[in-house]
Order: C-alpha cells, then sequence, then structure tokens
C-alpha cells in the first residue's frame, strides 16, 4: 500500500493544480444541480461533489492476484435539512470490501449491509457543509477463474478462451452501465448525482492506463509501474466514470471548433490496429472528426475536452459512452454506425443525463437518432432504408412484449423500444415541428441541462416552450403510452370531390392523434393532402379536380406504424376541414392585428408577398389546436403598399390582402 498511497497523494497535488486551469465554457456550480422534473430518485441526505480514486491494478495485469487494492475520497455537501452524522454509499457485495475508512483525517466506524456501506463522521454536518470520507478498500474479483461471475471490474490475459474466441491481449477495464458501478468503487451509484472526478491507475511499464478527462500526468514510480492521473472537470454520473488497460497504441489528432478551441480526439487500440485507426475505408479518426463538425453544427459545440475511444477485446457489448473516452468493442471500432452512436452520446447521455433508469430513451433514442441523421447527412436513401429497419425490428420486439418507453419493465431497459421507438419519436417530432424548430428544441434542451440530468417531463416542457403551443398529447400516446397505430384507408371519389376515409384499428394501445397525409396520383401529377387524425375512425373531403389513378397514405413513410386493407362498411360522412383570417386594421402602419380560425389541429405559418409575388416574409406560428388565435404581424420592415398574406395550414391555405401606409 505505500506505493498505492504515494500515489493518491500525488493525485491530490496534481488535481489540485490542474483545478486551477481555465477551461471551455465549464459549469461553475455543480454542487447538486437539479433541474425542474419531479420523477427523480428519491433524495439523499447529502450531494457529491468531487470523487478521487486511485487503482492498484499492478497486481492484476501481471497476474499475479485476483484482486486490487483501491483508495476512494468522497468530497459530499449535506442536503438534509436535519444535521447528517454519517452518509451510506453503494458497493458490490462479494466483490468489494471496506478495509478502513476515514472522516476528514480522523478514522470513523463502518459498516455494511443490504449492497450499502455506511460511514461515520467525525462531527455533525448542518445543510450546505463540505466534508470528505476516505476509504481504503480491495477489489476481489472472482471472474478471474470462471469469467462468467465478472462484474463491474474485468480483466483478460492472453489465450484465454471467451465466448469462443482467443483473447489476443491483456486487458482490464470496468464497465457500470446502469448500476455496476459499486462493485469496482464505493459510491452514491445514481445518475442523477453528477459530480467532478479524478481517477489514478497504477500499471506496469508498458500498459497505458485510460479514463474520463484530461491526463495531468503520468509518473514513472521506478520500480516498473506507472501511475496515470487523469482528471475530468465537468459533472459525470458514476456509470460513466471508467477506466481501461491494455498496451495500447495511442493515434491522435486534433478537431478545431469553430470558434478556435482545440480538441484532442484519440483512438487507443492494440498495436496490430494501429494502421487501420488512420486509414480504415469505413471510419478512421478522421472520420470521427467529420462526426464531431457534424453533430457540433446540430448541437452546438463539443461539450467536453477531449474525445477518446478504446478498442478492445472481449469486450460483451458493442459499445459505452464513457465520458470523454467511449469503450468499444474490438469488431467495432472502426464500425461507422456504433462510433457515430457513442459518440452521439457525449452530447445525450453525458452532457445532459438521464435523470432515473426510466427515462433511458432520453439517452438511447437520442443517440440512435442521432446515428441516423449522420447516415442522412451522406444518404437520404440509407437513412430511409435504416428507419424501416429499425421499425421492422421494433415490431418483432413489440409482437412478444408491449410496453410504453418510459419507464420500461425489468430485463428492457435496453429493448428497442428504446432505442428504435425512441428515434423513431424524434423523427416524428421532427416531421410535425419542421426542421428549424426541431434542431431549436435540442439547443434550448441543451442550454438548459448541460452538464446537469433531465427527465422525460424536462424534455417535453422544453419542446412546448420552443413549439408555443401543447404538445403533452404526442408525448402521452408515444411515450407514456405503448404500441403504435395500425391504419386501413380507402378513398372515394365523386365528380370534384375525393372522399378519404382512415380508421385505427389497433388493440391494446391508444387511439393515436397524429398529422397524417396521402398522396393523389393523376398521371405525372403528385398531390399531397394533409390533415390531423385524432379518431377510430373518420372521412374528410377534399376538392380534385382530375381523374384519380392511385391514393398513397403517409407517402413519405413519417409515422411509426402498420398497414392493414380496409374491411367493412364505408363510414362515417367526410367532413370537410376549414380556415380563416381576417385582420384589423387595415391599412396599418405599425402592427395590425389577423385573426385566424383552424377547424382542426395544424401547423400554422403566415407567408407575405409583394405585388410581383416575392416571399418578403415567413412567421411562424408553430403546432396549433382547434381554435381561434390573433397573430401581430409588424409592419415596420415593409415598405408602403399592398402585399398578399398567405396563411398556410396542413390541410389547406387562406390569402388575404393588406395594406401598408406609413
Amino acid at each position: 500500500m505505500k506505493v498505492a498511497l504515494a500515489a493518491f497523494l500525488l493525485i491530490f497535488l496534481l488535481s489540485s493544480a490542474y483545478a486551477s486551469k481555465s477551461g471551455k465554457g465549464k459549469p461553475t456550480d455543480v454542487s447538486g444541480r437539479k433541474p425542474a422534473g419531479l420523477d427523480y430518485a428519491a433524495p439523499h441526505a447529502y450531494n457529491v461533489l468531487d470523487y478521487k480514486l486511485f487503482m492498484d491494478w499492478y497486481g492484476v495485469l501481471k497476474n499475479l492476484s485476483p484482486s486490487y487494492d483501491g483508495i476512494m475520497q468522497v468530497t459530499f455537501k449535506a442536503d438534509s435539512s436535519s444535521p447528517i452524522s454519517s452518509i451510506r454509499l453503494d458497493y458490490g457485495p462479494q466483490y468489494l470490501f471496506v478495509d478502513s475508512a476515514f472522516s476528514e483525517s480522523k478514522r470513523v466506524t463502518v459498516s455494511s449491509s443490504d449492497g450499502f456501506v455506511r460511514v461515520s463522521l467525525y462531527r455533525e454536518y448542518s445543510y450546505g457543509d463540505t466534508g470528505t470520507v476516505t476509504l481504503y478498500y480491495h477489489v476481489n474479483n472472482p471472474g478471474v477463474a470462471n469469467n462468467d461471475q465478472q462484474r463491474g471490474f474485468y480483466i483478460y490475459y492472453p489465450g484465454e478462451e471467451v465466448s469462443g474466441q482467443s483473447v489476443p491481449h491483456t486487458v482490464a477495464y470496468t464497465m457500470s452501465e446502469p448500476s455496476d458501478a459499486r462493485y469496482w468503487m464505493p459510491c452514491y451509484d445514481d445518475p442523477s448525482d453528477k459530480a467532478l472526478c479524478q481517477i489514478s491507475i497504477r500499471v506496469p511499464d508498458g500498459f497505458v492506463a485510460a479514463s474520463n478527462g484530461t491526463l495531468i500526468s503520468k509518473v514513472n514510480n521506478g520500480d516498473g509501474s506507472t501511475t496515470f492521473n487523469w482528471s475530468e472537470d465537468y459533472p459525470v454520473s458514476t456509470y460513466l466514470m471508467c477506466a481501461t488497460a491494455a498496451k495500447f497504441a495511442v493515434i491522435q489528432r486534433m478537431y478545431v471548433e469553430n470558434d478556435g478551441v482545440s480538441i484532442p480526439v484519440q483512438y487507443y487500440v492494440y498495436p496490430e490496429d494501429s494502421a487501420a485507426a488512420v486509414s480504415n475505408a469505413e471510419c478512421n479518426i478522421d472520420t470521427v472528426i467529420s462526426m464531431l463538425k457534424f453533430y457540433s453544427s446540430l448541437y452546438g459545440p463539443y461539450p467536453f475536452d477531449k474525445y477518446g475511444m478504446t478498442g478492445i477485446e472481449p469486450f460483451h457489448y458493442g459499445g459505452m459512452e464513457h465520458q470523454t473516452i467511449t469503450t468499444l468493442r474490438r469488431s467495432y471500432e472502426f464500425n461507422r454506425r456504433v462510433v457515430a452512436h457513442e459518440l452521439a452520446h457525449q452530447w445525450w447521455g453525458d452532457m445532459v443525463t438521464l435523470g432515473t433508469w426510466k427515462d433511458i430513451w432520453l439517452n438511447e433514442g437520442f443517440a440512435t437518432y442521432s446515428e441516423l441523421m449522420q447516415l442522412q447527412h451522406l444518404s437520404q436513401a440509407s437513412f430511409e432504408d435504416e428507419l424501416n429497419f429499425y421499425a421492422d425490428q421494433f415490431f418483432a420486439e413489440d409482437s412478444t412484449i408491449r410496453y410504453p418507453v418510459y419507464a420500461p419493465p425489468p430485463g428492457y431497459i435496453f429493448g428497442l423500444g428504446e432505442y428504435y421507438k425512441g428515434a423513431w419519436v424524434l423523427h416524428m417530432l421532427r416531421n410535425i415541428v419542421g426542421d428549424s424548430t426541431f434542431f431549436a428544441i435540442f439547443k434550448s434542451y441543451r442550454s438548459a441541462f448541460a452538464y446537469s440530468n433531465a427527465v422525460t417531463s424536462d424534455f417535453i416542457n422544453v419542446v412546448n416552450e420552443v413549439t408555443h403551443t401543447d404538445m403533452n398529447w404526442f408525448f402521452d400516446e408515444w411515450i407514456y403510452g405503448q404500441g403504435y397505430p395500425v391504419y386501413a384507408s380507402t378513398t372515394r371519389t365523386s365528380g370534384d370531390t375525393l372522399n378519404f376515409y382512415l380508421k385505427q384499428e389497433q388493440i391494446n394501445a391508444p387511439i393515436f392523434k397524429m398529422p397524417v397525409e396521402f398522396a393523389v396520383y393523376s398521371g405525372a401529377q403528385e398531390t399531397t393532402f394533409k390533415f390531423v387524425d385524432s379518431l377510430e375512425s373518420q372521412a374528410v373531403r377534399f376538392q380534385y379536380w382530375s381523374p384519380v389513378d392511385s391514393v398513397v397514405f403517409d407517402p413519405g413513410g413519417k409515422i411509426l406504424k402498420q398497414t392493414v386493407a380496409w374491411s367493412g362498411p364505408i363510414t362515417p360522412e367526410p367532413q370537410a376541414h376549414s380556415i380563416s383570417c381576417v385582420n384589423y386594421p387595415n391599412p396599418f402602419s405599425g402592427t395590425t392585428q389577423i385573426q385566424y380560425f383552424v377547424g382542426s389541429d395544424s401547423r400554422v405559418n403566415f407567408k407575405v408577398y409583394d405585388v410581383l409575388g416575392r416571399e418578403v416574409k415567413t412567421v411562424d406560428e408553430g403546432y396549433r389546436l382547434a381554435g381561434s388565435y390573433t397573430f401581430v404581424l409588424s409592419g415596420k420592415d415593409l415598405a408602403s403598399g399592398a402585399y398578399l398574406v398567405r396563411m398556410n395550414t396542413d390541410f389547406g391555405s387562406k390569402t388575404m390582402k393588406i395594406l401598408v401606409e406609413k
């Protein structure tokens, strides 16, 4: 323990010096910030401010011992109205054993039961007080003899057979999601409590230890070992903390943000993979930099000081978005889709972290759709093919078990509903509100919850604020509800009137309210009609003057749905959707009020045209429920004269003439 203690003291000195350095956009307050959502786990008596962790992996990597020693210092702030005299941490029974504990510098008693360790404090702490506890512990790894029993911490040696494959190199790593951090370090193991962290790992010379944040030092201990000291200066949840060690080759490039900030991008790979890290045709380090540029254009600047990836084998997952240092299965380290998915998590999952595991779709649905948008950036056809694939895969799972996206049942926290249906929910939201509003939602979401936590209700509130309307109905059916619509449709024509009939036939699922489209084909002509469907069975009437060759429902594939053939009678009677608008005063010089009515829920915008038919102004009113509204049009940027104002909805438009006099 002498080497361990020396290294642990060293990280205090180094991390204190490093903390004085300025960082880009670092949050100034990480003391238990919580958003407004009410769906969090029950509060605990303190908030963790900082973890300082040392792990001595020298013996396990040299295959000298199945266990390692660790030291964890937890800095906390009391968050209880009553003084606290102890704190409770999570730990993994049969794996992690606490040997001694200190409160500040005084030895204190520690007890463990039911997956918790309780550390006595040498004094009482009142609300807002800060303190530290230090735990000396060791981790026994029964999985060294039986790989199936490894949990939290994993170690593999060359020549071992794992899942039918031979292990190529000695490798040790941690893997925590959702709640296995407690098996390799004592901590408050809940995603809602984010903290800063410094992680130091002692390894044999020749090994490289990667972890969260920035490498502040690499210390040669003079005894055949090296200690890597890492510091993460942005709040991180325990499931996103990690350490990985192997004889890596490290490939690095620099990504430069638009504001000139340079960010290291790194591949940690086995030496025989180092050439592919710079030349693989599907994905290499330059590809990752191009993805960073793409995501930054959508979501704002990359949120951390570095981005790294470790490629290891064996790894029993495709990838894991550890904050700033993704872990990838070796066979996926140059897989463009997997790399794009895990990179997107740095924004959605790491910078903005789910508040509870009920909200896992906020991580996985967002990263999956980001992965799809990165694909769309390259090929619209590939994007559409993959959306259809996701739908088919989700339908297959849904046929065996049906559950809401929010709060999935045990065993389905990583089900296809969270990934594929979650991605489809975002795709449908994008189609409803339009691209500009959709990406404004994400920027507002980032602004509100960067480096903190969010729950589903928080995201919905952001959507409502940005769209200036109530979109709860959409999330009630698609996130809190279960299943998907099953549509049957048919048409009848009479003279210049086209009647379109639609009904929903799903079972064990709600009746879905959705903007829907159908395309009418007449020769080479295609006309698309839109309306809002919210009934089990309804019909709408449109004017159409050409012979109808065919009608296609949802021609753009914008809804996660299945379709079946129409059966039964043709009912009910079709209803015409109506809109109207009028303004006062007219003429006007400053502003005029436009009173408008929509007979069905719809997107609404106003476009202003001059007498030559040129568009001079557009105002998006967002998504409006059926009813009457007032829109104030400013004329200060319009010259005197006549203009046409067109009110556009999902099912028609209305044009009026206005006069500006100055």
